[in-house]
């Protein structure tokens, strides 16, 4: 898994990274070697971890940036990603750590700003290089105090507020009970250089939460007979390159990330990035490769899941996957400000990386395809899951089906096209999104839905929804 899969995988339900520009170039994890550590390697590695956190929070981002160019090169071309975790964080606090191999020590941290427990994994080949970095999601341990719903929102809209006023926090939030908005607020500014403000109205990329428009439309075709969930690929599209594949892998699978089909994004798609550009594009570029693992066998996110699912449905409907969306769910919604386009009359945050004390980047628009990366607001997402649950985009049986855990995926499950999670043990289902400069998370709980949209990297929506979701009470 390379560095950023493990980064996004965890936590935020995986994240969507096609972009205008090119940011999907990512390297593997080096292996590690079958033999046991050496006697001085725990010495070593430890020293490592040391010298790594002590660099990463100091005061000074400075540091840990020339700590990177210094003594993790192949860590470079991340940098502004992992600043943009310090910045969000506010650093770490050392929990634990274990040396999990002869290059490798893994630590499990919590950051100093939130709630929030994650993994860091460090792997050295001696004194003076560490090869990688790798960050992941971690399990948290012991049970916050759920509050009333007054205290709750009162905590809530101190936390996001305070968290604004010290750097950490740029987006929007939004929590509501049923149909009714209980709280909603924007903090920071939507572009650095004029510094428009940020309204609960403003578009964010969504990332990979795009997949929920997927899913839902692939679920009305089965609703209406014109898909079933067993159908192979190969059914709808017969042309694909890899048959013997088209024939195995289902649609269901597909929606349940167990079907194989891998990621579109890496030094191919780097390449060709400027061809790549819709789901034919992409189902021509990579119908002939074999599955990562046989159809069925396991789970395995996959964006080209999505993508295949997207071809299916234009396919089947005879029109763009966009307009199948404007179709069936952004007007039937009222989600008046979503689209696939990041062009829009609402004002629409531009996606930034890096930390400001080291200088912020920002990126270009990002591509919106069936894996993500359109853009929306916290109200319009909100609107999403009121259609949803009314029955106005899906039956009540057939949204049971999509939120009812059908495959183990890690530490959660993987319902029809839709996680489930649980946040202090309360059960939520949803999805997130995550890439450079985007981050969002859509929680819906049996009473309360939290939003969260973000132009900063992982785990900048992430840390937020853990906040809110821990504290509402389970009615």
């Amino acid at each position: 898994m390379n560095r950023r899969a493990l980064l996004l995988s965890v936590g935020a339900g995986a994240g969507y990274l096609a972009a205008a520009t090119v940011l999907g170039g990512c390297r593997p994890r080096p292996p590690t070697p079958a033999s046991g550590p050496t006697t001085d390697a725990p010495t070593l590695l430890e020293s490592w971890l040391e010298r790594w956190l002590t660099a990463f929070n100091d005061p000074d981002l400075g540091v840990y940036k020339r700590f990177v160019e210094t003594l993790a090169p192949t860590v470079r071309p991340y940098v502004d990603d992992d600043l943009s975790v310090r910045e969000v964080t506010g650093g770490f606090e050392l929990i634990t750590s274990q040396v999990t191999g002869p290059q490798e020590i893994t630590a499990i941290v919590k950051d100093r700003a939130w709630d929030r427990r994650s993994k860091v994994v460090l792997t050295a080949s001696g004194p003076d290089t560490l090869d990688d970095i790798a960050f992941a999601g971690a399990p948290a341990e012991g049970t916050i105090p759920r509050l009333d719903q007054a205290s709750a929102l009162t905590a809530i809209e101190t936390k996001i507020r305070d968290e604004a006023r010290a750097g950490r926090f740029n987006g929007t939030v939004l929590v509501a009970r049923g149909e009714q908005v209980l709280f909603s607020a924007g903090h920071g500014a939507v572009d650095d250089e004029h510094e428009l403000p940020v309204t609960p109205s403003t578009r964010f990329c969504i990332g990979s939460m795009g997949k929920m428009f997927t899913a839902v439309a692939t679920m009305q075709l089965v609703e209406q007979g014109r898909l079933a969930l067993a159908d192979p690929l190969a059914r709808h599209l017969p042309d694909y390159a890899n048959k013997a594949l088209a024939e195995r892998v289902t649609v269901e699978q597909l929606l349940t990330h167990t079907g194989g089909t891998g990621d579109i994004f890496g030094p191919q798609y780097d390449a060709n990035a400027d061809a790549l550009k819709t789901p034919a594009d992409l189902v021509r570029f990579y119908g002939a490769r074999e599955p990562v693992f046989e159809p069925g066998a396991r789970w395995g996110y996959s964006n080209y899941g999505f993508v295949l699912l997207g071809a299916i449905l234009e396919r089947v409907t005879g029109k763009p996957y966009d307009v199948v969306f404007h179709e069936r769910i952004f007007g039937p919604a009222g989600m008046k400000a979503t689209s696939q386009a990041f062009a829009s009359s609402h004002a629409t945050a531009i996606p930034y990386t890096g930390a400001g004390a080291t200088g912020r980047k920002a990126l270009a628009p990002y591509a919106g395809l069936p894996a993500g990366g359109g853009y929306s607001t916290v109200e319009d997402l909100h609107a999403f899951v009121v259609a949803l649950r009314r029955g106005a985009l899906v039956s009540a049986a057939t949204l049971a089906a999509m939120t009812t855990p059908k495959v183990v995926a890690g530490t959660s499950h993987w319902g029809l096209g839709l996680p489930v999670r649980t946040r202090n043990g309360a059960t939520y289902y949803g999805h997130g999104g995550a890439a450079p400069g985007v981050s969002g998370d859509l929680a819906i709980f049996r009473d309360h839905t939290t939003v969260v949209l973000c132009n900063r990297g992982h785990p900048a929506a992430v840390v937020a929804a853990d906040f809110m979701g821990a504290r509402l009470p389970v009615v």
